[in-house]
């Protein structure tokens, strides 16, 4: 079993960030509509930035919600996620910011059939998500908009002013020329935390939204997806040549190192392994939140093989996964018993 490192694990993390959000939006836009989707997208990253504000406050070692410490929060996660922008000005009430490339833009550029999707969300989600967050760091600071690369323009722009009024008044000293660019370790402390963040407060606000019935199937549906293409990168990555049991077996831990489900191989022969994971990060954040303990059965048993089986199906068709062990259900282990069927 391969033991991951900090470079496979940003590999993993990286990019299954923007896939997993793009695939949430995707998946609830196709079962309901337009609107909906954007109007659970909008309630998602509301919440998201609000939990990676209060992360990277403490991460940076910042004290206050003053401007300089909302421009360092907001540079660390813009150059993190590869916006390119430049500070143009500021000084002690203002500070002006041109972006020139955003990455959720350029996902949209590389799909021609989301490509007539970036006026709205520039217009419906980048604009009142912005606005509200930064109400809600510190009321006191006001931000003013007029480019938008979505609306066709050459850049976004956004002007932050402070309200003298403030009991925390800006610093007048500050040079965001000292911005450091992030190293790898920081990256990955970005889209690890947030990753599974993330997921969940899309799992919650389509409950919200929708039912339990209707979400437990998107989320089925966006996990299968998500690992079909996860399972393209990482045979890649890691160059895997055949589709044997073993070759799964490898994907799969690696995969699962990744995520942080700590798991043992009993291999018993050529034709079938049984891995079993003793530690799930999802389960231990279900129950972390007393709200969710009552949607842990419905995952484990609902969700956990499904999300399997299109990928290894379609990795060897021959290869058949069943469970009989559930952490969720009070079990030691979760069970993943693979056999090859002739």
């Amino acid at each position: 079993m391969r033991e991951v490192n900090q470079d496979d694990k940003l590999f993993f993390f990286e990019r299954s960030f923007f896939t997993l959000d793009g695939l949430w939006m995707i998946e609830t836009e196709e079962m309901t509509n337009w609107e909906i989707a954007l109007k659970i997208d909008l309630i998602v990253w509301k919440k998201l930035l609000k939990v990676v504000i209060r992360r990277l406050k403490k991460y940076l070692n910042l004290e206050k919600n003053d401007l300089t410490s909302l421009i360092k929060i907001l540079a660390f996660r813009w150059s993190v996620e590869g916006w390119k922008y430049s500070i143009i000005e500021h000084d002690g009430e203002k500070v002006k910011i041109l972006v020139n490339q955003c990455p959720y833009k350029s996902v949209m550029d590389r799909n021609p059939e989301r490509k007539e999707k970036q006026s709205l969300i520039c217009k419906n989600m980048c604009i009142p998500f912005y606005k509200a967050i930064i109400r809600d760091y510190n009321e006191n600071i006001g931000i003013v908009r007029t480019g938008y690369m979505g609306l066709g323009d050459d850049y976004c722009d956004f002007l932050f002013s402070f309200d003298n009024k403030s009991l925390e008044e800006a610093e007048k000293d500050v040079s965001f020329k000292e911005i450091k660019k992030p190293k790898d370790a920081d990256k990955l402390f970005y889209f690890e935390k947030n990753f599974r963040t993330l997921d969940g407060l899309w799992v919650i606000e389509t409950e919200n939204e929708l039912g339990w019935d209707a979400t437990l199937k998107l989320d089925i549906i966006v996990w299968q997806r998500l690992y079909k293409i996860l399972f393209r990168r990482v045979i890649k990555y890691l160059n895997v040549k055949g589709n044997t049991l073993s070759d799964l077996i490898e994907i799969l831990s690696f995969m699962w190192n990744c995520e942080g489900n700590t798991h043992e191989i009993i291999q018993q022969e050529n034709e079938s392994a049984t891995i079993n994971i003793n530690r799930c990060p999802y389960i231990e954040a279900m129950k972390r939140n007393p709200e969710r303990h009552n949607r842990i059965e419905s995952i484990c048993k609902e969700m956990c093989i499904p999300y399997l089986q299109p990928v290894i199906k379609e990795f060897n068709p021959k290869i058949e996964i069943r469970r009989e062990k559930f952490i969720g259900l009070g079990g030691s282990v979760c069970d993943f018993i693979l056999t090859i069927e002739e």
